[in-house]
C-alpha cells in the first residue's frame, strides 16, 4: 500500500500496541496529521494485523455530521454484536443487558444515556468480549466524534491499560471538533505519532505500486515538489494520469475542508493561493479586507489543516497542488476579482511590471487602458528576455482588454510576433489578420501582408503565402510604389523565396542581382542579401556554377548580418545555409547554424530552434556524424506539435536517412507514411521525402516500389538539370536496378550520375556517384573508382561515406595480392573501429563478416553503453556535461524541466552512474566539465 511506504516507526508502534494488549496490558495510540498524510492507510493496516493476530476488531469512522448522532462510536463498535446476539448472552449480560435494546432500537437514536451507567455497561461488554479474544478498538477521524462518544472515550482511555484492549485513534489536524478539550486529553494519554510526508524515494515507490507507467515525462522530484509527499495527493495525481488539471478528488477534498474551517479561512486560503510567493500579511489583509491581526485565527486553522505554511510575516500554499485545488474551487469571476485586487495592491507597492502582469493575465477584461499599457510593457520585456510564451500570454491578454474595434494595430502585430516565436503560428496568423483589418495605410498594410505571407510559409501554406505577397504588391502599386521602391523590392524578393521553395525556378527580380553584386559589400542591405540567397539557390537547384553559388551564399550571410536581420525564423537565412550544404561548404555552414541555434535560444524561438536544429542535423548527416544528426533531428520533429512545419517534411526525411544509416530500420519504417504524405505536396522539396520513402522500401527488398518512388522524385525535381547534392535519385535507382539484375540500366544511370555530379563538383555527391558506378564495373576499374571516391569524401570530412566506400574497396582487395590483402585488412579494421565508436552497427557487421571470411582476428571490444541513449537523452546529457543547469537545458531545447529530469534519470540508469559527475567519463571517456553548482 502506497500509504505505508517509509512508515517504519508507525508500523512498529502498531505492532507494539497489539503485543501489549495481547499480554493483558492495553494502551492507546494516536496517529495525527493533516489530511492526506496516510493515517487511514495505517489504520487499515492495524486492523488487518490485529485480525491476523487473533484480535476482534471494533471500528468506527465518524464524519463531519456524526455530531448529530449521540453515542455514534458505541453504536458502531457494539451494534453488530447486539444485532447478531441473543438477549442475555455475552457481551450483553449482567450490567450490559440494557445495551442490546438501546443499540438495536431506531427510536433510541436521539436518546442520551446516563454517562455513569453507560461507562459501566460498556466496560462490562468490552471485558466480556476480551475474555474470548483481545480487542482492537478503532476510531478514525476522532475529531468528528459526537460529544457523548468523546466522553466515553475519555473515560475508557484513562483505564485502557487495565484491559486486554488496544485503542487506536486517528486525528486529522486542522479540523474543528465539538469537544476539542477532550480530544486533547485523549492525545495526552496516548502514544502520539505524526506521520511525515514521503521522501523522493518514497514517492518513487508509490509511483511503481500505483501506476508505474503514469506521467512518463514527469520526474519523481517534480511529483514530490508538486504533492509535498502527501500520499493522498500523490495517488490522485498518478491515477488521473495528467498534470494538465487538478484531480477532481483533490479539489472536492480541499473545498469540503475549507468549508468546515469557516468563511474567514476560505477567504485567507484563496488570497494566499492567488498571491503565491507574494502572500505577505499586508497583501493578504488588503485583498481580504481583514486587518493583519484578524488574520491570526484563520492562518492558524489553515496551517493546522496543512493548507498553508507560515513564514516571517508571510504565508504561502503548503503544496502547489493544494494551491491549484483552492483556485479550482473558485468561479472565474472570483479568481479574476482576487487577481485584480492583488495587481492593484502590488502596483501601489511599486512592484516590478512582470509581477503585476502575472496577476493581470488571470483577470477578466474590464476595458482599462492602464491594464493594456502595463501588459504590453510586460510582453515586450518578456520578448527581449527570450520568453516568448510568457510574452504571448501577456500580449494576448492586453489585446483582449479592450473592444476589438479599439485595439491598436501595433499591439496586434507585436502579439502576433510573440505567438510566432512561441511556436503558435496559427494564432499569430489570426492576430496579423486582425491587425490587417484595422489599418488602411498602404505601406503598413503591405508590411502586414508580407508578415502574414511569412507565417504562411512557416505553416507550409506556400500557395497562400504567394497570394499574400501578391496582395502586398498590389497594395503598394496602388499607392504609387514601383520596383525601385525599397518596400516593393523587399516584398518582391520575399515572393521570390516562396517561388524558390516551390520549384527552385529563377524569378524576374533576379535581374537585380548583378547591380547588387557590383556595389561595395558594406552597402549590402537585407534586400540585397535576400537577392544573393535567391540567386545562390537558383544556381544550386539547377546545378550551375557551384563556386559562384558558394560566393553568393557567403556574401548573403554577411558575416552574421543576415542572421541579425532575418533572425533564426527567417526563411531567407535557411535558403542560404541550404546552399552551403549543397556546395559542401560545411565549416562555414556549421558556424552559421550554431549562431542560429544560439539566436533561437536567446530569443526563446521554438520555430527558429526547430529549423536550425534540422539544418544542423542534415549537415551532420552529410558529414557522416549519424548519432549527432539523430540528436539534432529529434527536437526538430518534436516541435512539430508546436506548429513547426516549414521544413518538417525534409526533417522527417533526414531522420529516416539517419535511422537507415544506423541500422534502425523499424524507426525508419515508422516514418514512411509521413514521407509519403509529404510527397503529395507538388514542389521540388517533396522530392527528398519520396526518395527516402523509396530507400526504406529498398532496404526491405521491395526494389520495384523503390524505383517508382525514385522516378517520382526525379519528376518533382523538374525538367532542369537537377542537383545530386539535393536528391541522389539516379544513384539510388542504380542500386535498386542492380539488385533486380537490370545491370545495363543501372550502369547507364550510374554513368549519368557521375557526369551530373562532376559538372556540379561537390565532393560528397561526386564521391557517392563514383561509389555507385564502382558496383557496376570490372574489378580493376571498381578499385580505381573507389579510391577516387575515398579521396573526395576525405576532402570534406564525410566520415560515414568514407567508411562505406572503404569497406567496398577492401572487399575487392581481399581477393587480390598479399599487398592488396594487407591494405584491405587495414581498411576493414579502420571501418570496424569507426563503426564501433559511433555505434553504426551495419558497418560493424559488414566489416566483421569480411574479416572473419579472410581469417583475420577480430579485435576485442567493450560495449559502449552510450550507444543505448536516445537522441533526446544524448542532447540533454551533452548540455549537462557542458555545465548547463536543468532549467538552462530546458530553455535551450525548448522542453520542460520535467522532460530534462526524465532524460537525465534515464541516461544515468543506462550509463550506470548516479550523478552528473559521471556523465563526462561515460560519454567521452573524459572528466565531466559541469560545475559543482549545476543542478
Amino acid at each position: 500500500m502506497g500509504g505505508l511506504i517509509e512508515r517504519v516507526a508507525e508500523l512498529a508502534a502498531v505492532k507494539e500496541l497489539l503485543s501489549r494488549a495481547a499480554k493483558g496490558t492495553g494502551g492507546s495510540l494516536l496517529l495525527q496529521g493533516p489530511a492526506g498524510i496516510g493515517k487511514s492507510a495505517l489504520v487499515e493496516h492495524a486492523k488487518q494485523a490485529a485480525g491476523a493476530a487473533g484480535f476482534a476488531v471494533l471500528s468506527s469512522c465518524p464524519t463531519p455530521v456524526s455530531g448529530a448522532l449521540s453515542h455514534g462510536v458505541v453504536r458502531d463498535w457494539l451494534g453488530p454484536h447486539a444485532r447478531a446476539g441473543r438477549p442475555g448472552a455475552r457481551p450483553f449480560d449482567g450490567p450490559a443487558a440494557d445495551l442490546t435494546e438501546v443499540l438495536t432500537s431506531p427510536s433510541s437514536a436521539g436518546q442520551v444515556w446516563n454517562l455513569a451507567s453507560l461507562d459501566y455497561a460498556l466496560t462490562w461488554a468490552l471485558e466480556s468480549l476480551a475474555e474470548v479474544q483481545p480487542l482492537l478498538l478503532v476510531v478514525d477521524d476522532v475529531q468528528w466524534a459526537d460529544p457523548a462518544s468523546l466522553q466515553v472515550l475519555d473515560l475508557l482511555s484513562a483505564r485502557v491499560h487495565q484491559l486486554q484492549v488496544a485503542l487506536l485513534l486517528a486525528r486529522r489536524t486542522g479540523e474543528p471538533s465539538v469537544a476539542p478539550e477532550i480530544v486533547d486529553r485523549l492525545a495526552a494519554r496516548a502514544t502520539k505519532l505524526e506521520p511525515e510526508p514521503l521522501s523522493v524515494m518514497g514517492v518513487e515507490q508509490v509511483r511503481r505500486e500505483v501506476a508505474a507507467s503514469a506521467l512518463p515525462g514527469v520526474s519523481t522530484k517534480e511529483l514530490h515538489r508538486l504533492t509535498g509527499g502527501l500520499p493522498f495527493l500523490l495517488c490522485e495525481v498518478l491515477r488521473s494520469g495528467t498534470l494538465e488539471r487538478t484531480p477532481r478528488g483533490v479539489v472536492d477534498s480541499v473545498r469540503e475542508q475549507l468549508t468546515r474551517l469557516g468563511d474567514g479561512a476560505v477567504s485567507v486560503a484563496r488570497a494566499t493561493a492567488v498571491l503565491g510567493e507574494e502572500a505577505e500579511f499586508d497583501a493578504v489583509a488588503e485583498i481580504t479586507a481583514f486587518s493583519v491581526a484578524d488574520l491570526a485565527d484563520p492562518l492558524e486553522l489553515l496551517t493546522d489543516a496543512g493548507i498553508v505554511t507560515l513564514g516571517m510575516w508571510r504565508a504561502w500554499p503548503a503544496h502547489p497542488l493544494v494551491a491549484e485545488a483552492v483556485l479550482s474551487s473558485m468561479t472565474p469571476s472570483e479568481r479574476s476579482d482576487l487577481h485584480r485586487a492583488a495587481a492593484n495592491h502590488l502596483r501601489m507597492q511599486g512592484r516590478p511590471t512582470q509581477v503585476i502582469a502575472s496577476h493581470l493575465v488571470h483577470t477578466l477584461p474590464d476595458d482599462d487602458p492602464e491594464v493594456v499599457t502595463l501588459l504590453r510593457t510586460a510582453g515586450e520585456e518578456s520578448l527581449q528576455a527570450g520568453s516568448p510564451h510568457v510574452a504571448a500570454r501577456q500580449l494576448l491578454r492586453a489585446v483582449g482588454e479592450t473592444k476589438p474595434e479599439d485595439t491598436e494595430t501595433d499591439l496586434l502585430a507585436v502579439a502576433a510576433s510573440a505567438h510566432l516565436l512561441a511556436g503558435l503560428p496559427a494564432e499569430a496568423f489570426d492576430l496579423w489578420s486582425r491587425a490587417l483589418a484595422r489599418t488602411s495605410d498602404p505601406v503598413r498594410r503591405a508590411a502586414l501582408l508580407a508578415d502574414i505571407g511569412d507565417v504562411q510559409v512557416t505553416m507550409g501554406r506556400r500557395s497562400e503565402a504567394s497570394q499574400a505577397f501578391q496582395q502586398a504588391v498590389s497594395t503598394l502599386s496602388s499607392a504609387g510604389h514601383d520596383r525601385s521602391s525599397p518596400q516593393m523590392r523587399q516584398v518582391l524578393v520575399r515572393m521570390g523565396l516562396v517561388s524558390a521553395l516551390n520549384d527552385g525556378a529563377r524569378t524576374e527580380i533576379l535581374d537585380a542581382v548583378a547591380d547588387a553584386e557590383g556595389q561595395p559589400v558594406e552597402l549590402d542591405t537585407r534586400t540585397d542579401r535576400l537577392l544573393f540567397a535567391l540567386e545562390a539557390s537558383s544556381l544550386a537547384v539547377t546545378c550551375r556554377d557551384r563556386q559562384r553559388a558558394r560566393e553568393l551564399a557567403l556574401r548573403a550571410l554577411g558575416g552574421g548580418a543576415f542572421l541579425a536581420e532575418e533572425t533564426s525564423e527567417g526563411i531567407g537565412f535557411y535558403v542560404t545555409t541550404g546552399v552551403l550544404s549543397w556546395v559542401d561548404a560545411y565549416d562555414e555552414n556549421l558556424v552559421a547554424l550554431q549562431a542560429a541555434i544560439q539566436d533561437a535560444r536567446g530569443r526563446g524561438s521554438a520555430l527558429g530552434f526547430a529549423t536550425a536544429s534540422y539544418c544542423r542535423g542534415l549537415l551532420n548527416y552529410r558529414q557522416g556524424r549519424l548519432r549527432a544528426a539523430n540528436a539534432d533531428f529529434q527536437p526538430a520533429l518534436d516541435l512539430r506539435a508546436r506548429g513547426w512545419s516549414d521544413f518538417a517534411d525534409v526533417a522527417v526525411a533526414g531522420a529516416a536517412l539517419t535511422s537507415i544509416g544506423l541500422g534502425l530500420h523499424e524507426m525508419a519504417r515508422a516514418l514512411e507514411p509521413t514521407l509519403r504524405d509529404a510527397a503529395d505536396r507538388e514542389h521540388f522539396l517533396s522530392a527528398q521525402p519520396i526518395a527516402v520513402a523509396g530507400l526504406i522500401r529498398a532496404t526491405e527488398g521491395d526494389h520495384e516500389q523503390a524505383l517508382d518512388d525514385y522516378r517520382r522524385a526525379a519528376r518533382l525535381m523538374g525538367q532542369h538539370p537537377d542537383n545530386a547534392s539535393i536528391v541522389e535519385w539516379r544513384e539510388l535507382s542504380a542500386w535498386s536496378l542492380r539488385a533486380l539484375g537490370r545491370r545495363d540500366e543501372a550502369l547507364e544511370l550510374a554513368q549519368e550520375a557521375v557526369t551530373h555530379a562532376a559538372s556540379w563538383g561537390a565532393p560528397r555527391a561526386l564521391g557517392f556517384a563514383l561509389r555507385t558506378l564502382a558496383q557496376l564495373t570490372p574489378r580493376d576499374r571498381s578499385i580505381e573508382l573507389l579510391r577516387e571516391s575515398l579521396a573526395h569524401f576525405d576532402s570534406v570530412g564525410c566520415v560515414d561515406y568514407h567508411a562505406r566506400s572503404a569497406i567496398d574497396l577492401a572487399e575487392l582487395l581481399m581477393a587480390g595480392t598479399p599487398e592488396e590483402r594487407g591494405e584491405g585488412t587495414h581498411l576493414l579494421l579502420e571501418a570496424l573501429e569507426y563503426g564501433r565508436t559511433t555505434d553504426v552497427q551495419p558497418l560493424v557487421r559488414r566489416a566483421t563478416r569480411l574479416l572473419v571470411r579472410a581469417g583475420e582476428r577480430i579485435p576485442d571490444t567493450v560495449g559502449n553503453p552510450a550507444s543505448t541513449l536516445t537522441p533526446g537523452e544524448v542532447r540533454v546529457a551533452e548540455l549537462a556535461v557542458a555545465g548547463d543547469s536543468n532549467r538552462q537545458i530546458a530553455q535551450k531545447l525548448f522542453v520542460t524541466v520535467k522532460a530534462v529530469e526524465w532524460h537525465l534519470s534515464n541516461a544515468y540508469r543506462k550509463l550506470g552512474i548516479s550523478s552528473r559527475a559521471g556523465l563526462g567519463p561515460a560519454l567521452y571517456g573524459e572528466p565531466s566539465r559541469s560545475n559543482s553548482s549545476a543542478m
